[in-house]
């Protein structure tokens, strides 16, 4: 019951967000494929990613436009990861995508906002679930994200919704990481 209550809590929150809340109206597939690195993460971390640091994302396109998902982080001074897919559930359309991670139920995966496009790549990427709970701000490069899109990104996480206790950002950290390619 009270898990229901919270899930209705933060869903009714939703509507109150300053920025429309939508997924983006393109997303080409291509230019989001490759390495990402987590640069901002939710207060509550899902399963895979407690108190993990260096947390990257690699995506590959596979067939039927599905595309084949590996998470990697440091847990515990130890190499983690996770694998899974992620797919478009009705159109071949916009942000909206599920991901579906090993031995996890399949979840939203909406990309919010997309980075200008660098060597033919979207170079950060905002992406949450449908009632902006979970959180990934992923980037290219870490440096650089910090440097040229930090200052945006933080004012358009607030103008999503992201200041609450259950859903502001925290920095992912990328420094001194050992996991290699």
């Amino acid at each position: 019951m009270q898990l229901f209550a919270l899930i209705l809590l933060f869903s009714s929150l939703s509507c109150c967000l300053s920025k429309e809340y939508k997924a983006v109206d393109e997303l080409i597939i291509p230019q989001y494929m490759g390495k990402w690195y987590q640069v901002y993460k939710d207060k509550f971390d899902n399963i895979f990613q407690k108190n993990g640091i260096c947390s990257t994302a690699e995506y590959v396109l596979g067939e039927d436009n599905i595309v084949k998902v590996l998470n990697k982080q440091i847990t515990n001074n130890q190499y983690d990861s996770i694998t899974g897919i992620a797919y478009y559930d009705n159109d071949d359309c916009c942000g909206y995508l599920t991901v579906e991670l090993k031995d996890q139920s399949p979840a939203p995966y909406w990309v919010l906002e997309l980075g200008p496009i660098v060597d033919d790549l979207y170079d950060y990427s905002i992406v949450s679930d449908n009632n902006a709970i979970s959180l990934f701000v992923l980037a290219r490069d870490v440096d650089r994200f910090y440097k040229l899109y930090q200052e945006q990104v933080n004012k358009s996480l607030k103008e999503f919704g992201f200041t609450k206790a259950y859903n502001r950002p925290e920095i992912m950290n990328q420094t001194n990481c050992v996991i290699n390619n």
